[in-house]
């Protein structure tokens, strides 16, 4: 791995638009707030804001905590390439509901893969389906390998470089946030071989497979470039739960795990379709599936969409064709994700509350 990640997710509000899935892993982690004592005078810092929908919903619930009449300085971070329009459009919303604060937010371009805001001045740092995202880009994959291969492999292969950025973020972490503050974590993890063959199934590496074996169908019918599929970068890493916990017990001279919890967080699109598919008959069952797996290919595609294009101008596809391929990747992969057995599309995630020591 040797190019840096600069990956945005999809501009355009698009991804605010589709990340209920992130909605729902993030509500699930804001109990870890309620026996924080926070003073008047707060520093708040999300970790990976990305276009903010979600990043508010954690800004709130920790506003709500505060004192009357309380200072909050709120950060929000993300790479430089992230569409931070669509946030600065949201942020008027805090100052509405929350009129007996002081409120100063701030937007920090920046890796979180370095050092972000000035030493041990954070009292709350918090991140939400963030950290399984690489520092770096892996290795394309190979032009003899197909999808499937590759994909079966990129477990292991990412695994080392998962664990040094791991260790980059919480070292960098240690650093910004005060002595006896607080680091809240929820970890897009893996699911173990057990779940997966009793009740679960992969729903990331099934949502990311189709969108590919859509990009190959194209590149085998000639629309795009060969070269095109060999540039599978889709640069993160679900981590298992001894990966990440063992990674944290490394800090254990800079962090306490006050409170772990690992769930299962459904797609709120499957409570739709199961509710679709009662008393239905095989047509209208056969619609309702293909609405879920165009959620779940429509989900993927806010978060890899734009990054998809990019391969496709830089492998030679000319600009005015993007659109259209792209559309046509779109039609197909919910095709492929139909024909799937995609279950409840659960991510498991790993929640936990870091005191700094």
């Amino acid at each position: 791995m040797t190019l840096c990640n600069s990956i945005s997710m999809a501009s355009g509000n698009t991804y605010n638009e589709n990340c209920q899935q992130q909605a729902d892993v993030l509500v699930a982690a804001l109990p870890l707030f309620d026996d924080i004592k926070f003073g008047a005078n707060v520093t708040i810092a999300d970790y990976g804001c990305s276009q903010g929908s979600n990043s508010l919903i954690m800004m709130q619930y920790a506003l709500d905590h505060l004192p009357p009449s309380s200072t909050a300085s709120l950060i929000f971070e993300d790479l430089p390439s992230n569409e931070f329009s669509s946030l600065i459009k949201l942020l008027p919303q805090l100052y509405d509901s929350n009129p007996t604060l002081k409120i100063y937010p701030s937007l920090i371009p920046k890796s979180f893969y370095e050092s972000v805001v000035a030493p041990g001045t954070v009292d709350v740092g918090f991140t939400s389906c963030t950290i399984h995202w690489l520092k770096r880009l892996p290795t394309p994959k190979p032009s003899g390998e197909t999808v499937l291969e590759y994909y079966q492999k990129r477990p292991d292969a990412n695994a080392p470089a998962a664990k040094e950025d791991l260790r980059e973020f919480l070292a960098f972490r240690g650093h910004e946030i005060k002595r006896g503050g607080y680091l809240i974590i929820g970890c897009l993890g893996a699911c173990t071989k057990e779940e997966l063959a009793s009740q679960y199934k992969d729903a990331t590496a099934i949502r990311h497979r189709v969108i590919f074996r859509a990009a190959e169908k194209l590149a085998n019918e000639g629309k795009i470039p060969q070269k095109a599929m060999e540039k599978i970068y889709i640069p993160m890493h679900d981590r298992t739960e001894d990966d990440f916990l063992s990674g944290i017990a490394e800090f254990s001279d800079t962090w306490v795990m006050e409170k772990y919890e690992r769930k299962m967080i459904p797609h709120p699109a499957y409570y739709r379709f199961l509710e679709a598919c009662k008393g239905a008959d095989q047509n209208k069952k056969k619609a309702a599936t293909k609405e879920y797996a165009g959620t779940m290919v429509d989900w993927i595609l806010a978060v890899i969409g734009d990054m998809v294009k990019s391969w496709w101008l830089e492998s030679g596809v000319e600009a005015k064709r993007v659109d259209g391929l792209f559309e046509e990747l779109r039609d197909t992969a919910r095709d492929l994700h139909a024909e799937e057995d995609i279950g409840g599309s659960e991510m498991p995630i790993m929640y936990t509350r870091l005191r700094r020591v």
